[in-house]
């Protein structure tokens, strides 16, 4: 049994049908880059495995617990506790401005788990440290640049203790020289083999960190392999199209 299984996941829109029997199937500690042109159904695949979108038909399982079975979800209480494994990181930061890094960082914690602030400090201020902010925890939003608001979201997600980190285009809303930090972040989670999928329009980064690509397009898979096979020897004329338009923007 997989640690993460998706199958054959259908969500429309209204009349719109965005995801066409869409699968995917993880073991734990892998890194899986989902790529392809915009509008394709990249995020809302993503969201779906969090619950943060309801799917028509299909399954979605995360460590063998059942979040929905053929369109039919699983309890309320289940849905918290599968969804509980993961952390999400969206494309933009949400941090509350009035509050200081460190309080973005306790307040899930705090509100979600009910765990009191003596227990939650160490735990923040270990994954500041993670993420390279550790001497900004006293410093509000509004003085932070880009880049350094997504890795306190980054952190505030880690801060749940997730098994699976989930990140919907981390980087698209950043000046591409702020880019290069949040990435950096990423890499040492994948280093450290934290099971993660990233939505994501860096190829580069894509290739060098996943062990699996997906390439989807028009609410379909249509090519996934090692990064090996799909950047260096895609089989589909769709992904051969859309790695060609992408490398002629470079």
């Amino acid at each position: 049994m997989a640690f993460i299984e998706m199958r054959d996941i259908h969500k429309r829109f209204g009349a719109t049908e965005v995801l066409r029997g869409c699968s995917l199937l993880r073991e734990q500690g892998g890194v899986t880059a989902i790529i392809g042109p915009s509008g394709s159904g990249k995020s809302t695949f993503l969201r779906c495995l969090c619950h943060l979108e309801t799917i028509d038909t299909g399954s979605i399982r995360v460590r063998g617990e059942t979040l929905v079975e053929d369109g039919v979800y699983a309890p309320p209480a289940q849905i918290r506790a599968v969804c509980g494994q993961m952390g999400m990181v969206f494309q933009q930061f949400n941090l509350f401005p009035h509050m200081t890094v460190l309080e973005n960082i306790m307040i899930a914690p705090k509100v979600v788990r009910g765990m009191n602030e003596a227990d939650i400090l160490p735990l923040a201020e270990a994954q500041l440290e993670r993420v390279g902010l550790a001497a900004k925890k006293d410093v509000y939003p509004s003085n932070l640049s880009g880049g350094q608001k997504q890795r306190v979201a980054i952190a505030r997600a880690l801060a749940m203790q997730p098994e699976i980190m989930l990140f919907d285009e981390p980087t698209s809303a950043l000046d591409p020289e702020l880019t290069g930090e949040v990435l950096k972040t990423i890499r040492r989670l994948a280093e450290e083999h934290m099971t993660m999928i990233l939505v994501t329009h860096e190829m580069a980064f894509a290739k060098s960190v996943a062990d699996h690509v997906l390439f989807m397009v028009d609410g379909k898979v249509e090519e996934e392999g090692t990064p090996e096979q799909v950047f260096g020897a895609p089989q589909n004329p769709r992904t051969q199209a859309f790695l060609t338009s992408m490398l002629d923007r470079l």
